[in-house]
């Protein structure tokens, strides 16, 4: 008798299940998210619209260049903007309501972008907020009214204004360019006039620039003294290589240029391997340095942090004592 009412509220639990999952089955909105071709054309165009203002960025001579200016533009960050429109992966179906405004797709929110191979357009897609997670992003794509989630957080990758888009970076060295140097000239601006540090590389006694290296030999050694032949501190100069071998600024003045400054502050010139760099700091106004270098071609902002690094008492590189350990 017990056997038999086990299996009675057993049989009654299983047709109450099953008549859920059918409810819940018969209840849901059955439909199949867009199958987005795959890219395989190059991007030659990218086109970015917020709040009713363009931009854009073009590939012109193998180089990307922003606005009607065509400014270098910044390439690691539009090949990630690239990347994530043409490898966009939809993961669900949001919303059918047109309630945009919950998701920042409205107008005045939401990021157009637009890729183009010459005149063809291969898509284009609208950016809204991010979900809870942060790790998608809610989208429409074009000619279609619903709402996506996408895989990704996109919006943290797009920009939309020229001065975010341009490569900040003023002055690049390579580590080949740099082995290869052999002189240092800084320039700094006192009261009582210029002072000059010239600084070259030569030779360790004993040592033979011109002899021939063999797999077995090592390469010449070398270290930086002053013209005059007195020692320098080579942690010092390893220091302000490094500094300016990758130096990015904070933002770039279009309306002066290094004419519009006085006598530079402070200068920085290394020559080696038939090529010469050089970088030139002005007097600093609000705390920042404003700047020019030789591979830009307009003046630019450095924060002083980064400025404090490169303008520094020569007594940084020839304190004989600090050298001798004294």
């Amino acid at each position: 008798m017990i056997m038999k009412k086990e299996y009675l509220l057993l049989i009654i639990a299983i047709v109450g299940l099953g008549a859920l999952l059918f409810y819940q089955k018969k209840g849901r909105t059955n439909y199949k998210l867009p199958v987005l071709p795959v890219l395989t054309e190059s991007v030659d165009r990218l086109v970015i619209e917020k709040d009713g203002q363009l931009t854009e960025l073009r590939l012109t001579d193998e180089k990307w260049v922003v606005g009607s200016q065509q400014y270098r533009a910044n390439v690691a960050r539009i090949e990630t903007m690239i990347a994530e429109v043409k490898e966009l992966k939809l993961t669900v179906l949001i919303s059918e309501k047109k309630n945009y405004q919950l998701y920042e797709l409205t107008p005045e929110k939401k990021t157009k972008v637009a890729l183009y191979h010459a005149d063809q357009l291969l898509r284009e897609l609208q950016i809204g907020k991010n979900s809870a997670s942060l790790q998608q992003t809610y989208v429409m794509l074009k000619n279609d009214p619903k709402v996506y989630q996408a895989l990704g957080n996109l919006k943290s990758n797009f920009f939309s204004t020229v001065a975010e888009l341009r490569d900040k970076k003023v002055l690049e060295i390579s580590s080949e360019k740099l082995a290869v140097l052999d002189e240092i000239i800084l320039q700094r601006q006192e009261e009582g006039g210029n002072q000059v540090l010239r600084m070259v590389k030569k030779f360790k006694p004993g040592s033979d620039a011109d002899s021939v290296k063999t797999d077995q030999s090592p390469a010449p050694a070398a270290v930086w003294q002053q013209e005059s032949g007195d020692s320098v501190m080579s942690d010092a100069v390893a220091k302000l290589l490094k500094n300016i071998s990758d130096l990015q600024c904070e933002s770039f003045i279009d309306n002066r240029q290094s004419e519009d400054f006085k006598e530079a502050v402070y200068r920085v010139v290394v020559k080696g391997g038939g090529e010469e760099f050089s970088l030139d700091l002005f007097a600093p106004e609000d705390d920042k340095y404003p700047a020019v270098s030789s591979q830009v071609s307009c003046t630019f902002i450095l924060p002083s942090w980064r400025a404090d690094k490169i303008v520094r008492d020569f007594t940084v590189y020839t304190d004989l004592e600090a050298i001798s350990g004294r």
